[in-house]
């Protein structure tokens, strides 16, 4: 099958080789119909800025982590997953023998769905990290809206898990696409007050626009000190991944605040200087997503009553063998997110 592969650091083609997947008793073999390109996690991926422990395989690795499909085949075992079904929360494999290994790997033809439910009834141990959960979404559910729903899903579950909420003042670093959905989410949750920093004027436009954040502070053209004037927050948030916003961020908080870190951290810049950071603050790491898959009903919901705007999250669409310009717009910050298709 074809695939988007890092073939070494800083170079990606689509790769024609790759081995399809091979299914299970309990697994289900998914056609792949879009993939979105994650501007933080795929980027450290490709310039190999995060490290085994983030979850990187070694070189030529397939890509992607963002994918929905259609079911083309099931095991015997499988009997909640159902052929002809759309999916999302796919997860790519690597062949046994493949010379291409697997950094999620969903940025490809095909991929594998697990029946964990089935699994977890028939008494079989889960993975490590397996959870049972559901991934299917409605039959007529917009390809390119897939490619955005598992980051939408994240950053819900974000701003969840960081007890953001009614009576919370936040402040947010980044107004890429997980920084503009989280802004969307604080406001559907009726957070207090959401105010975003960047450098950006399109995307810090945007914050406002469709993140619905009550102020916007370009930290190149104004001094976020003289802008806040002293505000101090609840939660402050760092959606862009740099050890520098989570040291900055913490001088913002309230007593007993909660830093959050949601952004990626890259490999070189992974260390804080604790007696930098603020007395009194809670720092929250969530690098990794947590119970993103619980928050697809919640987040279709919001879909289905006009609250989420999937389309209000990605600026282009293009076919996978453009995935050098997809690279080009985001090392440019010239989109929003971009969508892969896959032409199988």
């Amino acid at each position: 099958m074809k695939a988007v592969v890092v073939m070494e650091k800083g170079v990606v083609r689509v790769a024609d080789d790759v081995p399809m997947p091979v299914i299970g008793d309990y697994d289900a073999l998914v056609r792949i119909l879009a993939c979105g390109f994650c501007n933080g996690t795929d980027m450290r991926i490709i310039d190999e800025q995060v490290t085994a422990h983030q979850l990187l395989q070694p070189y030529p690795t397939v890509l992607g982590h963002e994918a929905i499909g259609v079911v083309e085949s099931v095991g015997w075992r499988a009997r909640h997953i159902r052929p002809g079904e759309k999916h999302v929360f796919i997860h790519g494999a690597s062949t046994e023998g493949s010379r291409y290994s697997s950094t999620h790997g969903q940025m490809a033809e095909f991929g594998v769905l697990t029946d964990y439910r089935a699994m977890s009834e028939d008494g079989i141990s889960l993975p490590p990290g397996a959870r049972v959960y559901d991934t299917r979404v409605p039959d007529d559910f917009d390809i390119a809206d897939g490619g955005v729903f598992l980051p939408l899903c994240e950053c819900l579950s974000a701003v969840r898990n960081f007890g953001i909420g009614k009576d919370t003042d936040v402040l947010m670093y980044g107004a890429g696409p997980m920084g503009l959905a989280m802004a969307r989410y604080m406001s559907i949750l009726d957070a207090k007050s959401v105010t975003v920093v960047d450098s950006v004027p399109e995307r810090l436009k945007m914050a406002v626009d469709v993140g619905r954040a009550g102020r916007a502070i370009n930290f190149a053209e104004t001094s976020v000190d003289e802008a806040l004037g002293g505000q101090l927050f609840d939660r402050v948030v760092d959606a862009v991944g740099l050890s520098s916003v989570i040291v900055e961020g913490s001088r913002r908080l309230k007593p007993f605040g909660v830093l959050c870190s949601l952004g990626v951290l890259r490999k070189d810049d992974s260390l804080v200087c604790l007696p930098e950071v603020k007395n009194n603050t809670l720092v929250h790491m969530l690098n990794f997503p947590y119970m993103e898959y619980e928050r697809l009903g919640e987040n279709l919901g919001y879909i289905r009553d006009g609250l989420i705007t999937p389309r209000d999250f990605y600026s282009h669409v293009m076919p996978m063998e453009d995935v050098g310009k997809a690279i080009e717009l985001v090392r440019a910050k010239k989109t929003t997110k971009a969508i892969l298709t896959m032409r199988n």
